[in-house]
């Protein structure tokens, strides 16, 4: 049996369109308001940012299922600087395996997994750093498919490290480890090289939200001016809590970085969490968590030794900030 678009709809998450093109299902993380955004912007050092909107980061398959096999066939293009394609796939919260390549001259992947006997369900990670798109995904003749309904709802904002970059695979990243820990349904709308950018959460997804988290910091500590950082800071977080002021936001401060003693023009690295505590005092509904002390400082937790944590780094960022958002939730 093979599913149609109309049956894969219902079972993706993470995704504010699911729409069939040239015989393929694509996912888009971004409204088409959003993304027209990103036309025309770029990173402060003058890199492309549009692309990166059509990564498929945080989008995953969810449902039970009665079928016995699962098969799948996709096609990616790049939507990232990493060439990093691996797919995940769990059955009832334990991974039985992966397909897709990282660092890949492969632009199409496919993968048949054995799921075992009786109701399961089924979760399909798609990748932080590409479009993935469906060519094929096909189940038992007459099995029964359900969705998976979550507790909560949220939108997950910031940079590279919140985008996934550099996870080997894209379960292991702390956004889609938050994710799984919430029980969520979450719209990443993070962005590798991005700066708080108001514009964006003037237009953020309607609807009413459990919790957004915001992890933006340090791109703007490297780039940017102290006038510039506080003034689209302050602008992102009072426009998000006006538009949502039922939904509890947190302020992730950044993580440790190699060159954190460094003095930038926006000052010191603690400048940042000191920022977004002062609006924490005008912002009932805004929460700051200091996020430096969760990845040990040390190399060996970073994918390039000094600012993007890899698997076990994320790991480290995962469990630390799990551990203070039960404080509030």
């Amino acid at each position: 049996m093979k599913l149609t678009v109309e049956q894969i709809r219902p079972i993706t998450k993470g995704a504010v369109r699911v729409e069939e093109k040239n015989g393929a299902v694509h996912f888009s993380r971004f409204t088409k308001e959003q993304e027209d955004l990103y036309l025309d912007r770029t990173t402060p050092s003058g890199k492309p940012l549009w692309d990166k909107t059509l990564a498929t980061a945080g989008v995953r398959l969810e449902f039970v299922t009665t079928s016995q096999t699962l098969a799948i066939e996709v096609e990616c293009v790049p939507a990232s600087s990493c060439n990093c394609f691996v797919h995940d796939v769990f059955v009832n919260g334990k991974k039985i395996g992966s397909f897709g390549e990282n660092e890949s001259e492969k632009r199409e992947f496919s993968g048949s997994f054995d799921l075992g006997d009786g109701e399961k369900s089924v979760k399909i990670y798609f990748p932080w750093a590409a479009d993935s798109a469906i060519r094929s995904l096909t189940l038992e003749d007459g099995a029964e498919i359900t969705p998976i309904k979550k507790s909560r709802k949220m939108l997950v904002y910031g940079d590279s490290i919140t985008h996934g970059y550099v996870a080997i695979n894209p379960s292991a990243s702390y956004a889609s480890r938050m994710t799984d820990a919430l029980d969520a349904e979450a719209f990443n709308k993070a962005i590798g090289g991005e700066t708080f950018f108001p514009e964006l959460a003037e237009i953020s997804d309607e609807g009413e939200f459990d919790l957004i988290t915001i992890a933006y910091g340090t791109n703007d500590w490297s780039h940017v001016t102290k006038e510039v950082f506080d003034e689209t800071a302050t602008a992102f977080y009072r426009t998000l809590s006006r538009r949502h002021p039922n939904t509890k936001i947190f302020a992730l401060a950044p993580i440790w970085r190699a060159d954190y003693e460094t003095i930038t023009k926006v000052g010191k690295f603690s400048h940042m969490k000191e920022t977004f505590e002062k609006l924490a005092k005008e912002l009932p509904n805004l929460t700051v968590i200091d996020c430096f002390p969760f990845v040990p400082a040390d190399s060996q937790y970073f994918a390039d030794l000094t600012l993007h944590p890899n698997d076990a780094g994320f790991e480290f960022y995962f469990n630390g900030l799990w551990a203070e958002l039960q404080k509030h939730l």
